[in-house]
């Protein structure tokens, strides 16, 4: 599936409302809920070390996973959703398609296939689709031996990354399609929170192999892991 390239504009304007969501979401009445939200990453990714190479990486991560996938303890809508229903701010007109597109963002994995100029090509391994974000502004870091997960948000018939990656290493290719091949199996009606479930659950184990080096893959990237993952 190929698609047109995004204007760098549009790009700039997507993760300057990332941005603004996430100061609006980690202050005033959303202060404690924000503190809530970073605890529990930290299960997740693990502590924050800002003298980390990783720190920026990990503070993107988190602002993607709070304002896309957590829902917020008192409405149970993920931010990005509340301020689309609940409009705290004034929302200018011409930023509400940019906010729509960001409420139908997808979370997947993905097989890295090449890069053409600024062309990154891609397969979702969850849809089965290949996929090219022309002009993408993110060109370095994919392999083709990684599998990786990122976010994708739509624009017109075209879409973009959001500000975050994980890349999961070589030795857990062959878990990583197993249990995708298990949710494909889902019946329909279940598979996006398979999916989600899935992308999170991976995500657990990469940070837990990061933290952990001197545990073997497999055992971290497993079923019957000994690890809480």
């Amino acid at each position: 599936m190929e698609a047109e390239a995004i204007k760098p504009t549009h790009v700039k304007r997507y993760y300057e409302i990332i941005d603004e969501l996430m100061q609006f979401y980690a202050a005033g009445p959303f202060a404690d809920e924000a503190v809530t939200a970073k605890l529990e990453f930290f299960d997740l990714a693990g502590i924050f070390d800002e003298q980390s190479p990783s720190f920026d990486m990990r503070m993107a991560q988190f602002t993607d996973w709070y304002l896309f996938s957590r829902p917020l303890k008192s409405s149970g809508l993920v931010p990005i959703a509340h301020h689309l229903e609940n409009r705290p701010t004034r929302v200018n007109d011409a930023d509400l398609p940019y906010l729509k597109n960001m409420s139908h963002n997808r979370l997947s994995l993905f097989e890295f296939i090449k890069i053409k100029g600024q062309d990154v090509y891609v397969r979702d391994l969850l849809s089965k689709y290949k996929l090219v974000i022309k002009d993408s502004p993110v060109t370095y870091g994919f392999s083709p031996d990684e599998y990786f997960q990122a976010r994708l948000i739509p624009h017109q018939d075209s879409f973009l990354f959001s500000i975050a990656f994980c890349f999961h290493p070589p030795e857990a290719t062959k878990f990583i399609r197993s249990e995708v091949k298990r949710v494909s199996k889902l019946p329909d009606e279940q598979q996006r929170d398979a999916r989600e479930r899935l992308v999170l659950r991976l995500f657990r184990m990469r940070n837990k192999h990061e933290q952990y080096q001197h545990v073997g893959i497999e055992e971290i990237y497993s079923n019957d892991s000994r690890l809480r993952v």
